[in-house]
């Protein structure tokens, strides 16, 4: 089950994903970028709680893309909003790569068609790109 805080975190990073959206579609509307990266950590800290949210941003390991994550969000808020989106996806990409593997499984298992969509050209390759990632060196 879910308890509240774990809903509106939910709803919260939904809605930063959303802003950053629209913040790249509206030709990087600084405003936009900067309220969905707010929102996107605040839900982020309500969805695992302060101190798991602290951790796993901090730890030792993922310093490269907090970094980038954070140095992007800073550059936004400067007045660079493509520099810092350029970075800011650097940083989430070192931080949330190890999910993306099972994010895309559950996806293929989970939604109907999603499959189809994603073993088609474009999207397999980069699926599989994807997939690479996971593999331990031999």
């Amino acid at each position: 089950m879910l308890d509240d805080n774990k809903k509106i975190g939910i709803g919260l990073c939904g809605i930063g994903v959303l802003f950053v959206m629209l913040g790249v579609f509206l030709l990087f509307d600084r405003t936009l970028l900067a309220l969905g990266n707010v929102a996107f950590l605040v839900g982020l800290a309500l969805l695992l709680g302060p101190t798991k949210a602290f951790k796993f941003f901090f730890r030792k390991e993922k310093w490269k893309g907090t970094t980038g994550y954070f140095v992007g969000i800073a550059i936004i808020v400067v007045g660079w909003p493509f520099v810092g989106f350029i970075t800011e996806m650097y940083g989430i990409w070192k931080l949330f790569a190890a999910f993306l593997p099972n994010v895309l499984a559950s996806l293929k298992m989970t939604v109907p068609g999603a499959a189809t969509v994603l073993n088609m050209w474009p999207l397999s390759s980069l699926c599989n790109l994807i997939y690479d990632q996971r593999r331990l060196p031999v």
